[in-house]
């Protein structure tokens, strides 16, 4: 089953800042978590996110699991240090943490398996996943895939799913039920004159005409 873990404002740790864990570290980047990354030593990229205050780096030798003992509250452990053993004892001592566990070289023992994520301006996550059974084939088709969806996703579509998440917010103080706020939703994504204001990039016009759509709807069905 895939899943899409809400990361906003989690603490995760990265053990390990070499080839895997700076992969790790590049798809949590843009999901509002706190990334705390420890390592003996950190690549360019790591240290220009810190630099930019996107993540935390420890520089420091990992020699055992006690490390994690000065973290409280994390939500999400990556252990991706060169030592498989080590990785397993992260494992281990995350879990105990309460924390979800992830170890680069065996998904065998983690909570979950990584899928290879098609990111469409942090709006559109698309996964392709083989269930840990190869993580490289679910690379190669990952890469075929998304030349197809970048012709096919167009800008008003990501535009879209943001006038999306404005017009909920929005409705949520105005249509009590779900299923409501989900056929608002609906009328919102399908009026043209919408449309034609995200094809024209007239953002704000758009929002305007999503709240002005709000109260209409709300004063025809809400009684």
């Amino acid at each position: 089953m895939l899943v899409d873990l809400n990361l906003h404002n989690k603490k995760v740790i990265v053990i390990g800042g070499g080839t895997e864990g700076t992969r790790k570290v590049r798809g949590l980047v843009g999901q509002n978590s706190r990334i705390i990354v420890i390592s003996p030593r950190m690549n360019r990229y790591l240290k220009d996110l810190e630099s930019r205050g996107e993540i935390m780096t420890i520089v420091s030798k990992v020699r055992d699991i006690n490390i994690l003992d000065n973290y409280e509250d994390v939500f999400l452990v990556i252990a991706a240090t060169d030592d498989k053993e080590l990785n397993r004892r992260l494992v281990k001592k995350g879990r105990t943490m309460g924390a979800f566990v992830y170890a680069v070289d065996d998904p065998t023992v983690s909570d979950f398996s990584y899928a290879s994520i098609i990111n469409i301006e942090d709006v559109m996550q698309i996964a392709v996943s083989t269930s840990g059974r190869s993580p490289i084939m679910a690379r190669r088709i990952r890469i075929r895939a998304e030349r197809v969806l970048r012709r096919l996703i167009k800008k008003t579509d990501i535009e879209m799913a943001k006038l999306q998440e404005f017009a909920r917010n929005a409705a949520k103080s105005k249509i009590d039920t779900v299923t409501e706020r989900k056929q608002f939703l609906y009328s919102v994504e399908g009026n043209n004159d919408i449309q034609i204001l995200l094809k024209e990039n007239k953002i704000e016009e758009a929002r305007i005409a999503a709240l002005d759509l709000l109260n209409k709807w709300s004063n025809e069905h809400i009684h």
